[in-house]
């Protein structure tokens, strides 16, 4: 702990000794209560973490080269503030580090971060991914399919914007000798930004860790602001091959609506629905179900910085969706149950 404390008075002794470098230590605390129906055994009300963002801590800088040229770093580890433990002990900053160069030509990242197609996922979503499965039913479909992770290491970023248009591609190495195929993802993505509008596209592919499988994510979107009012719509699709040749492809196609409506500064209402399609679950074939997510969403800003949140959001399953092992466990829904609904509040403050 010393160690880490003197590093900490270090990065903020050589931030003031040049006044063209700033480091910052930012971060979010939220948590609050969450009850749940569907779940083996039973019901039950528990203490909720990440109903609205996932709790963080942040070190970030940069340092101006002149120019228009800065070096940027980011490191951002997320936590339980439930039992003050950190989601991934095996790795100190899970949540992205990276290290980037920005120049008038565009911005470059290396490191553990989020892949071009999911920036885009998370633009276009209604609660921009915040939150935990019941709430975001495209967690486990646009991260690494294969490990389950939501970041994506060894990855290089690029981002420019021309007018009203940013493009952004990466790809994430594998690092395996004699495969460059195996372990790794590629992905770029388009917005365009005129007027009240915005909409774009994505694609990605990332491969498994002898790249005997891949994962394909596609997705179109947009949004238009109407006055207090912002309305999304976008169609997202899945295919993962399976561990043969003749194995058949799972599939999902998921269109999605949503609205986020601010009456007051201090107000902000969210709702949104998602119908993932699903074929050959588990590339099984024949194995079709549908998971239809809905939730609504209510914050109240007490500050710029804190808030207080009621949620509540419904999962439904028909067909193969009610018996797949990942679905089942994500939920850990009981047997043969077909609808999980679940009821939150708490709160939520940044620094």
């Amino acid at each position: 702990m010393k160690k880490v404390i003197g590093a900490i008075g270090l990065a903020l002794v050589a931030s003031t000794a040049c006044a063209q470098s700033t480091v910052t230590l930012a971060g979010v605390v939220g948590g609050g209560l969450r009850w749940q129906n569907g779940t083996a055994g039973g019901s039950k009300l528990a203490f909720a973490a990440n109903d609205i963002a996932l709790s963080a801590f942040i070190l970030q800088g940069k340092e101006d080269l002149g120019g228009g040229t800065e070096v940027t770093f980011y490191l951002r580890n997320t936590f339980d503030p439930g039992t003050g433990g950190v989601f991934n002990p095996a790795v100190l900053f899970s949540s992205t580090a990276t290290i980037g160069l920005s120049t008038q030509y565009g911005q470059l990242t290396f490191g553990r971060q989020f892949s071009a197609f999911e920036d885009f996922y998370i633009q276009m979503d209604p609660s921009s991914a915040r939150g935990s499965a019941p709430t975001v039913p495209g967690a486990f479909l646009v991260g690494n399919y294969f490990t389950g992770d939501d970041w994506f290491n060894n990855t290089v970023k690029y981002r420019v914007q021309i007018g009203g248009l940013v493009f952004r591609t990466s790809y994430s190495f594998g690092g395996v000798a004699g495969n460059t195929r195996a372990g790794s993802n590629y992905s770029a993505s388009a917005v365009y930004q005129g007027g009240i509008f915005s909409g774009g596209a994505a694609y990605g592919r990332t491969y498994n860790a002898d790249a005997s499988q891949w994962a394909q994510t596609a997705q179109i979107g947009g949004t238009a602001q109407l006055g207090p009012v912002r309305l999304y719509a976008n169609y997202l699709s899945l295919a993962v091959t399976g561990a043969s040749a003749t194995s058949p492809q799972r599939r999902s196609k998921i269109p999605t609506v949503g609205l986020v409506y601010m009456p007051t500064p201090a107000v902000a209402l969210t709702a949104a629905f998602y119908n993932d399609v699903a074929s050959n679950l588990g590339n099984v074939a024949g194995a079709s179900g549908r998971k239809a997510t809905s939730y609504a969403i209510a914050e109240y800003f007490l500050s710029k910085r804190t808030e207080l949140y009621a949620e509540v959001d419904r999962n439904g399953f028909s067909g193969a969706y009610k018996t797949d092992p990942a679905n089942v466990l994500t939920f850990n829904l009981r047997p043969g149950a077909s609808a999980s609904t679940g009821v939150a509040a708490g709160m939520v403050t940044r620094f």
